[in-house]
């Protein structure tokens, strides 16, 4: 049995999800599991407190792990020697400190799209090359490293990320752009087993990303009694994963990269990483960061289903599910958002925040504005460009196949479970009252 170290992410999606996985019957039954994050968490209180959302299944699954004795939660800036050293020790029972933690799933990064560079630089570039160097110096058998969703083919080339000999892949947005060089960086560490995982759009148990806040701009919709409609055309690609398969492919990856070793991962697996550093004055104080100038190449799978969807079939899943008659803007306001970009977003938001607070207020009994999922629709999220990938690399080397497709009975799932929580808000349409 593997003994797993799962850095960070508790606060977004993937990390939460991946700790019922692993320690579910479906999951490797890890023999020892430690989970490293800022936030306070005590798995063996009951109930569990924490500063940070915990949904059902991970309490659960934190607590009978904690009690058991395979599951250990330690909190800590990994910013800090300490913290790392605390994080990468493995316990002498499970064969440490001679050997290092077989798997190590790496969720840390700034989450905040609002942030300003010099803050993705500190939490996320400078903090991933510092864990990548503990991780060769602690003996980690296999690291794998969580990408942002954002990213289409260079110079908007169609086709699907990802698949062979298509080209590389870039990166938008400051927060995947930062997550990108970290990359970058961590490719550069020798002696790192490194494989990135690029994940498309969540949805599932408990997903707070991803698809999720689209259906919540449905539910104001609904709300207002008005029509939701999308920006873009309905056959843009927004392809999706179910959160129970992304699980299911790190661990799938992990394995066969600890199996294979780092030199077969990257002449298999491996893609180029092209630089989104204009230049190199942002990163020059921070050591052993990836140059502009820099050739950099790493083993990168994208993970995400077979459905290939599309904004269309995502409006019908929020029609059957919310009950709020979805459509699409036509070209013309479509063309007017692209080039006002900044100015539709903060009205929109205002719009979607605005109704958001009055349905949490008017649902019963009223839901507080302090829940963990949102409307909120940050610039990099609104963008015209497809996510569309491709898995074929990943199912050939690691057999691993997705098992769900997004359809209106999975999301449902997914709102029951938020409504079982007290988070889903339930008021009747406005007009109704």
């Amino acid at each position: 049995m593997a003994t797993i170290l799962i850095l960070g992410g508790l606060g977004q999606d993937g990390a939460r999800q991946l700790i019922p996985y692993l320690l579910s019957s479906a999951g490797p039954s890890p023999a020892f599991l430690r989970i490293v994050d800022r936030y306070f968490i005590l798995p063996q209180a009951d109930p569990i407190p924490s500063t940070t959302y915990l949904d059902l299944d991970a309490r659960q699954a934190l607590s009978k792990g904690s009690k058991e004795g395979k599951v250990e939660y330690l909190q800590g800036n990994l910013l800090t020697e300490a913290t790392r050293t605390k994080a990468f020790t493995l316990p002498e029972a499970h064969g440490g400190p001679a050997k290092g933690f077989d798997y190590v799933f790496d969720f840390t990064g700034e989450h905040d799209y609002s942030l300003p560079d010099a803050v993705h630089i500190e939490r996320t570039l400078r903090l991933a090359l510092l864990l990548g160097k503990s991780a060769v110096d602690f003996k980690v058998g296999a690291y794998v490293r969580l990408l942002a969703t954002q990213y289409k083919l260079a110079g908007d080339k169609k086709g699907k990320v990802g698949e062979q000999g298509e080209g590389s892949a870039e990166p938008w947005g400051v927060r995947a752009g930062w997550l990108h060089e970290s990359a970058r960086g961590l490719a550069k560490i020798e002696g790192l087993n490194l494989v990135l995982l690029r994940p498309a759009t969540f949805y599932g148990d408990y997903t707070v990303t991803g698809l999720t806040p689209r259906v919540l701009i449905g539910e104001v919709y609904r709300y207002l009694g008005e029509k939701l409609e999308f920006l873009w055309k309905e056959s843009t690609a927004v392809n999706t994963i179910h959160s129970i398969d992304f699980s299911s492919a790190a661990v799938a990856i992990a394995e066969w990269a600890a199996k294979n070793g780092a030199a077969t991962v990257l002449s298999q697996a491996g893609e180029d990483l092209p630089t989104t550093l204009k230049s190199n004055d942002l990163i020059k104080d921070v050591a052993c960061a990836a140059k502009k100038e820099d050739k950099v190449r790493a083993a990168v799978f994208s993970v995400v289903d077979d459905g290939e969807t599309t904004q269309k079939e995502i409006a019908k899943v929020i029609e059957e599910v919310v009950g709020v008659e979805a459509g699409f803007h036509g070209s013309i306001i479509s063309s007017f958002a692209k080039l006002n970009m900044g100015d539709v977003l903060e009205d929109v938001n205002d719009k979607h925040l605005e109704g958001w607070s009055a349905l949490l207020t008017a649902s019963n009994p009223p839901i507080s504005t302090t829940v963990p999922i949102s409307p909120n629709t940050p610039a990099d999220l609104l963008q015209p460009y497809p996510i569309s990938f491709s898995n074929a690399l990943l199912k050939q080397l690691t057999g691993w196949a997705p098992t769900r497709k997004l359809d209106a009975a999975t999301v449902r799932e997914t709102v029951d479970k938020f409504k079982k929580e007290g988070n889903w808000p339930n008021a009747p349409p406005k007009s109704k009252r």
